[in-house]
């Protein structure tokens, strides 16, 4: 496998350098300072100094688009692989880089959302795209400035609140097959020195079924609402707040343990609750380099499973945090530091049967960040971020982020990256307690993670772009949350002696200009611990999406392409027999909207899912999503 990487290394470093030291055309490299990134520095930087690689997708995108979810645009994006087990809003895992579900930390108009009830993953299941202004997908280690758990990536997540979109009313409604019915509407304005956002979102479906066998469908509803208020006080003063709530409800199969080990139709459900919220005060005094921002965030998510109507289990984590961030300009240099404080709590409830799952459980951690960037001859850009933790369970930890972005030519810019990320172990690791399957592991010590990166960027006209990035990773102390304790009969938790290593080459080229987007993009990782591959992740990926205006008056339309290579799974057969690898085939994805306009308020879409009616397997027993169809209307004003 080593040679296979290599190859494909140098194959893809040649293509790229091929390109460096050509003619150039007669255009500028952009200056995105308008597009100032704040998932991947504390810095006035554009996503175009970054030593690092991210792929964004825009509200018109996301719009002309028809998804209904975030996965549905986030699928074989390079890098991503995605695990579903069933139709709409059974639980969806994505892995970044051939990480672990949750290495990649998914932010939320400012706050960390990944679940710390549910082993400090993010159910992607739950993430609609119904007033969804912009999503950010930042590859690579960020635990230097986004703490422990940013091991793979961030996937920044901003809505029309977050965004602070000017005055607009916005109402949709959409209804389609396996009973998909869909509805938002969102409003924001200004008074003076006030602005306000506010949306909500309904999405309803009666699914598929999820288990192979049988004819029960497995539904599912989210109804999500939000807002946001800015008070600009004065030149100096500015502050802010946003909440969003969303709750819904999973119908789930049950797993047949005495004959075949695979799903079978059953009665339960998950109900979930979830709030995000974040107030904010900028400081910015005039006629000075320095400026201060205090945030305080908070993320609550409760879950609570029934299986046929008897209440079967719940946990609900919660994460309270306060930054205080300060920025300074020192001639060449920017400068930003700070400090920040979290409290994470657990609380898991069950039925006590053969031992007692309810419990508390709580941690604190204190920290201090710093980031530096300035250029040097020859507009090379040099940055480096670092973060000193103290927890109250663990030692100290450090991690770092060390960049260069060198603009070798006006068309044409190479980077490289160092870093080291950092992963403490969740609560359900070392705490989780489920009778007769699982006990948790107080005893576990936190992940660390090394990464080296290095790539290119071109501009080949002002519309083309594309980048390459080459990536190598090992994860040390590797948390493996299934093994077997022949003591207890039942499975635990425990760190891995031996490292596992990750290493890619990703590619993607965009195309944006007017009303057309083509966004294409391809990637081999490879994963592996002692030679053998890691599950559920995909060697290679590859996708093709096109947003453009057909030549028919007022008529567009989005088509998409979405290769998923085949990957590993386990599948674990009644007792006694022994766990066994197998074979999950590749498979392609096409998406296809068409849209009309038929005045400046009204128009209407057609969205088909999965068009070929692809049949295909994230994990191993799980039917995945069939074909699909969403008529929707939209009027805005």
């Amino acid at each position: 496998m080593k040679n296979q990487f290599f190859t494909l290394t140098s194959l893809s470093a040649a293509f790229a350098l091929s390109g460096i030291f050509s003619p150039a055309f007669a255009v500028s490299f952009p200056n995105d300072a308008e597009t100032l990134t704040v998932t991947g520095s504390r810095l006035a930087l554009g996503r175009s100094e970054l030593a690092a690689v991210s792929t964004v997708i825009d509200q018109q995108e996301i719009e002309g688009s028809g998804a209904l979810q975030i996965t549905d645009l986030l699928r074989a994006l390079p890098g991503v692989t995605i695990s579903q087990s069933g139709s709409t809003g059974a639980l969806t895992e994505i892995r970044l880089r051939g990480s672990e579900t949750n290495h990649l930390l998914v932010v939320i108009d400012g706050v960390i959302a990944n679940d710390i009830g549910q082993g400090s993953t993010i159910d992607l299941a739950h993430l609609t795209t119904a007033n969804i202004a912009r999503i950010e997908l930042l590859r690579g280690a960020q635990s230097a400035l986004w703490g422990s758990g940013a091991v793979a990536g961030v996937l920044n997540i901003t809505t029309i609140a977050g965004a602070g979109q000017k005055d607009n009313v916005r109402v949709e409604a959409g209804v389609g097959t396996q009973g998909t019915t869909s509805a938002s509407a969102s409003a924001s304005g200004t008074q003076k020195s006030v602005s306000y956002n506010a949306y909500a979102n309904w999405l309803n479906t009666t699914g598929d079924n999820i288990a192979l066998t049988g004819n029960e469908d497995d539904g599912y509803r989210n109804i999500a609402t939000g807002g946001a208020l800015r008070w600009q006080a004065n030149s100096q003063h500015r502050f802010s707040a946003n909440l969003r709530l969303v709750d819904y409800a999973s119908d789930f199969d049950a797993i047949d343990s005495i004959v075949t080990g695979l799903p079978v139709d059953a009665d339960n459900v998950t109900d979930g609750k979830q709030i995000n919220a974040l107030v904010g005060w900028d400081f910015a005094p005039q006629d000075t380099a320095y400026s201060s921002t205090l945030t305080g965030s908070y993320r609550k998510d409760e879950n609570n499973s029934t299986a046929s109507g008897r209440f079967d289990g719940g946990t609900t984590g919660e994460r309270f945090q306060l930054t205080w961030l300060n920025r300074y300009d020192i001639g060449d240099w920017q400068l930003a530091g700070g400090l920040e404080y979290l409290t994470r709590q657990f609380r898991q409830r069950g039925i006590v049967n053969f031992g007692d799952p309810n419990q508390e459980q709580q941690d604190h951690t204190m920290s201090v960040f710093g980031e530096t960037a300035t250029q040097l001859a020859g507009n090379v850009l040099v940055s480096l971020s670092a973060r000193f933790d103290d927890n109250s369970e663990f030692d100290d930890a450090v991690s770092y982020r060390a960049g260069v972005n060198w603009p070798v030519t006006e068309r044409y810019a190479v980077f490289a990256s160092v870093s080291q990320a950092v992963k403490t172990p969740s609560f359900t690791e070392r705490f989780g307690y489920y009778p007769q399957t699982f006990t948790g592991n107080p005893d576990l010590q936190p992940e660390t993670s090394q990464q080296w990166e290095a790539g290119a960027r071109a501009t080949f006209t002002s519309a083309l772009q594309g980048q390459l990035s080459i990536f190598s990773t090992q994860l040390e102390d590797e948390i493996n949350g299934y093994v077997y304790d022949p003591e207890t009969f039942i499975t635990t938790a425990k760190n891995k002696d031996t490292e596992s290593e990750r290493e890619g080459v990703e590619a993607e080229l965009t195309y944006q200009q007017n009303d057309v987007t083509v966004r294409t993009g391809y990637s081999y990782v490879n994963s592996e611990e002692d030679g053998i591959n890691e599950l559920r992740r995909a060697n290679h990926q590859a996708s093709v999406s096109v947003l453009a205006p057909l030549p028919v008056a007022n008529l567009s339309f989005y088509a998409k392409a979405a290769y998923t290579g085949s990957r590993e799974d386990i599948y674990y057969p009644p007792y006694p027999q022994p766990a066994q690898r197998v074979a999950l085939s590749a498979y392609t994805l096409v998406d296809l909207s068409l849209n009309y306009q038929a005045n400046a308020h009204w128009s209407a879409a057609l969205r088909v899912d999965n068009l070929l009616d692809e049949e295909y397997q994230d994990i191993v027993g799980f039917s995945a999503r069939e074909r699909r169809a969403v008529l929707s209307v939209t009027w805005q004003g």
